[in-house]
């Protein structure tokens, strides 16, 4: 069974869209603590520098990071939330805002959540996102609209997609050539897997797959 981690980041957020799973440890990101206070949402943890939300939280349980490192705070939670056991991720307040740069490394933290033998998603209020390594996802037959799969940091091997218009098999998806975009649903089950590398994984519906 799965350990949940559900982490709140300082970029767009709505509420509509915050549907955690049932007993998941919420940590809030620096700013994403302004988001969830707005809602009444009390996280569990609260890590951060603090120069989004501009002061330390009242909060029993809060990280203070320096101004200066290497990690963002979404990325220090994370690995925070690693050590602890958690290995399904959920990240809001990952995408949007004035920080592009921002979005980019969050796409890259999901990279290093699944070289990890973890899963994480992101999720936005027009998509969600996955990568798995050596991994498949399964989507139900509910699943509409269209999916993309990438392979953002190195080749992955062995790519199979069944159940969506278009098949592959055995195929290679490689950084430079973005040959899994724009691939449709067609209301049956359908299962993406790879047998050696990540594939990142964008759809637009507001349900997840199953990963194997």
């Amino acid at each position: 069974m799965s350990k949940n981690c559900v982490i709140v980041g300082a970029g767009d957020f709505s509420v509509d869209i915050f549907s955690p799973p049932e007993d998941s440890f919420i940590i809030a990101a620096d700013g994403g603590y302004k988001h969830l206070l707005s809602h009444g949402i009390t996280p569990d943890e609260i890590v951060g520098d603090f120069d989004s939300l501009g002061e330390v939280p009242d909060h029993p349980n809060v990280t203070k990071l320096p101004v200066h490192k290497d990690d963002t705070d979404i990325f220090s939670a994370v690995k925070s939330a690693l050590k602890k056991g958690f290995d399904c991720f959920y990240i809001y307040g990952a995408t949007g805002g004035k920080r592009f740069d921002h979005t980019v490394a969050n796409f890259q933290i999901l990279q290093y959540i699944a070289n990890r033998n973890a899963a994480g998603f992101i999720i936005d209020k027009n998509f969600n996102a996955v990568a798995v390594k050596n991994s498949s996802l399964i989507f139900d037959s509910n699943f509409k609209g269209t999916i993309s799969l990438f392979a953002l940091c190195e080749k992955a091997e062995g790519v199979k997609i069944k159940g969506l218009e278009y098949e592959i098999e055995n195929a290679t998806l490689s950084p430079d050539f973005p040959l899994g975009v724009s691939n449709s649903f067609k209301g049956e089950q359908a299962e993406i897997s790879v047998r050696n590398g990540i594939i990142t994984a964008i759809w637009y519906e507001k349900s997840f797959p199953e990963i194997l």
